[in-house]
C-alpha cells in the first residue's frame, strides 16, 4: 500500500519517528525553535498561481507532509484539507508591491538535505504538466520498524558496539576551548575554504582509489584530529543519504543516516612524531602508507554502510558521546535545479535575521558547484576562530599529501 493511497483513506498506523528525526523531536522537547529553517521567494502572480497548484500537488504526493506527531514521538498519516500547512511546515503566498511573495518554514524533524532536492525537482515537473514518481515513505517506515525484529538489525549492533566501544570524547573531535557542559544550542562560526584547485586529482582518487570526496575529508578530517590531539586514532561521522533502491531515491522524509568512522595510524609512526615521519618517508614508502590508509577508509565506509541499519550514534547513551563527533557531509545544492527554473523569481535576504545557531560542535561541508569548497560549521562557544583555522589548516595538509604524488 503506497503513501498516496494512505492519506486518501486516513489510516491511523502509527509508526516511530525515524532516527535523525527522533533525535530533533527530543531536542525540540528543550527547545522547540530547533532545526526550523526558512526562507522567501518573490514572484510575479501568474507564475505564483501555477507555482502554487503544482506545489500543492506535491506536498499531497508525500506523505511526510500528512503525517502528524504525538506527544510519544509516534508518527501516523492525518489526511488534510490544508497541505500548506502543518505541524512542521508552512507554505504561504503572500501578495506584496504587485508582486507574490512565497514565504517558507520547515523542521528538520521531517525532511533531510537531499529531500529538498527532490521537492524542487518534482515542482518543477509538476509545473511543467509532467507526472511524478510514487512516494513510499510509509512502506519505508514498515520495513524500518520489522528490520528492528531481525537478526540483521541485532548482528550490526554487535558490530558497531564491538567496533566502537572504545571510543572517547578525545577522539571525536579537535579538543575544545571551552569545556562541553551537557547539551547546548550555542552560536555559530563558519570558516569558508575554496579547494578548487584539488578538483582534478580528487577525480583521480575517484577513478583509481574508489576514495569519493566524502571519504577524503572524513580521512583528513580523522587524520587532522590526530595531530591536533596529539594521539594515534580519532573517530566521526559521516552522512549517508540512505536511499539505497530506486524507490527510495523518490522518497522525501529524514533517511539520512551519521556512519561512524574510525583511523588509526599505529602501523607506521606515533603522533608526536607524524608530520616528521611523513616528511622524511621515500617516496616509495608514502604511497604505501597511503594505499594503507585508503584501504583502512574503504573497509570502514564499506563496513559502516553494511551496518547502518542500526543508528548506532543516535541510540542512547551512545549519543552523549557521538552528538559533539566532527560530521563530515556533502551538502546537496539548487544550482542544478535553480538553472532550469521556467520563471523568474528572487530570493529575498531576511532582515533583522538571528545569529545562525550551532546545533552541532563541528560540521564539515562539501560543496561541489564551479568550485569545490569546503565550509567548517562550528559552535563559536566552544572554538576560537584560530582554533577552527588551525584545525583547518591541518585537514588542507593531509588533503594535499594524499592527493599529491
Amino acid at each position: 500500500m503506497s503513501g498516496i493511497k494512505d492519506i486518501q483513506t486516513g489510516d491511523t498506523e502509527r509508526f516511530a519517528l525515524l532516527p535523525y528525526s527522533q533525535l530533533v523531536f527530543d531536542m525540540m522537547r528543550a527547545e522547540p525553535k530547533v532545526y526550523w529553517f526558512s526562507y522567501s521567494l518573490r514572484l510575479d502572480p501568474l507564475s505564483a498561481e501555477r507555482l502554487a497548484q503544482a506545489l500543492q500537488q506535491v506536498l499531497r504526493a508525500h506523505a511526510v507532509f500528512s503525517m502528524e506527531v504525538d506527544d510519544d514521538g509516534m508518527q501516523h498519516l492525518v489526511p488534510k484539507q490544508d497541505i500548506f500547512h502543518g505541524q512542521y511546515h508552512s507554505f504561504d503566498f503572500i501578495e506584496e508591491g504587485g508582486k507574490v511573495v512565497l514565504r517558507v518554514a520547515y523542521n528538520r524533524i521531517l525532511l533531510d538535505g537531499l529531500s529538498g532536492i527532490i521537492i524542487a525537482e518534482e515542482v518543477l515537473r509538476a509545473y511543467r504538466g509532467v507526472p511524478i514518481e510514487a512516494d513510499r515513505y510509509v512502506d519505508y517506515l514498515r520495513v524500518t520498524e520489522e528490520n528492528r525484529l531481525t537478526e540483521r538489525y541485532t548482528r550490526s549492533q554487535r558490530w558497531l558496539e564491538s567496533e566502537f566501544g572504545g571510543i572517547t570524547e578525545a577522539m571525536v573531535h579537535p579538543k575544545t576551548d571551552t569545556p562541553i557542559v551537557g547539551a547546548f544550542i550555542a552560536h555559530e562560526g563558519v570558516l569558508t575554504e575554496d579547494y578548487s584547485e584539488f578538483s582534478k586529482l580528487m577525480s583521480k582518487l575517484t577513478n583509481e582509489q574508489l576514495i569519493s570526496p566524502t571519504g577524503l575529508f572524513s580521512l583528513c578530517a580523522a587524520l587532522a584530529i590526530m595531530s591536533y590531539n596529539a594521539q594515534d586514532e580519532a573517530a566521526l561521522t559521516w552522512a549517508y543519504d540512505g536511499r539505497e533502491s530506486e524507490a527510495e531515491q523518490h522518497i522525501v522524509g529524514s533517511l539520512h543516516r551519521d556512519i561512524p568512522l574510525k583511523i588509526n595510524i599505529n602501523n607506521y609512526c606515533s603522533t608526536a612524531e607524524q608530520n616528521t615521519m611523513i616528511a622524511s618517508l621515500s617516496e616509495q614508502a608514502i604511497r604505501s602508507e597511503r594505499l594503507k590508509l585508503f584501504k583502512q577508509l574503504r573497509r570502514q565506509m564499506r563496513e559502516g554502510i553494511v551496518h547502518s541499519n542500526y543508528p548506532y550514534t543516535l541510540t542512547r547513551p551512545n549519543t552523549q558521546l557521538w552528538n559533539y563527533a566532527v560530521n563530515v557531509l556533502v551538502q546537496p545544492t539548487m544550482s542544478d535545479v535553480s538553472e532550469v527554473v521556467p520563471f523568474d523569481f528572487e530570493m529575498i535576504e531576511p532582515t533583522n535575521a538571528e545569529p545562525a545557531k550551532a546545533y552541532s560542535l563541528l560540521d564539515i561541508e562539501l560543496y561541489d558547484e564551479s568550485c569545490f569548497t569546503v565550509v567548517y560549521r562550528y559552535s563559536a562557544t566552544h572554538y576560537k576562530e584560530e582554533s577552527i583555522r588551525k584545525y583547518a589548516a591541518l585537514v588542507r595538509q593531509y588533503a594535499e599529501w594524499l592527493l599529491t604524488d
